[in-house]
């Protein structure tokens, strides 16, 4: 058995137990669900009245900047672990260099929008 086949079984085994952990937890919680159980909470307290503000997006340039980088480095480092083909490789990373810039530019000129900043009810 290769090093690849190795790692993949116990990856495998590991996501089963997870699910198989949970689906057990599922099973045997009790379930008696009450007025309060079932209600919303804010910030561990139970609501009152309608809420104050709506919700500000001004980080959402930042986290679009984080999502687009991540798969940037980690696709190509995969396709060459995979395929071991420089010249696939390379593609590969200018596509995803090609995609993050454009992300992170459009994410970053988000970010920059003031009147995100700006919480209004």
């Amino acid at each position: 058995m290769d090093d690849a086949t190795a790692v993949a079984l116990v990856y495998t085994v590991l996501f089963l137990l997870m699910v198989g952990t949970v689906y057990l937890a599922m099973l045997i919680a009790p379930r008696r669900p009450t007025p309060y159980k079932l209600m919303r909470y804010e910030a561990g307290n139970p609501e009152s009245g309608p809420a104050k503000a709506p919700l500000a997006m001004q980080y959402l340039g930042y986290v679009l900047m984080l999502v687009t980088l991540e798969p940037a480095v980690a696709i190509p480092l995969a396709v060459h672990i995979m395929f071991n083909n420089l010249q696939l490789t390379v593609i590969t990373a200018l596509i995803g260099g090609v995609v993050a810039v454009a992300a992170s530019a459009y994410g970053y000129r988000y970010a920059k929008r003031i009147e995100l900043w700006r919480v209004t009810s």
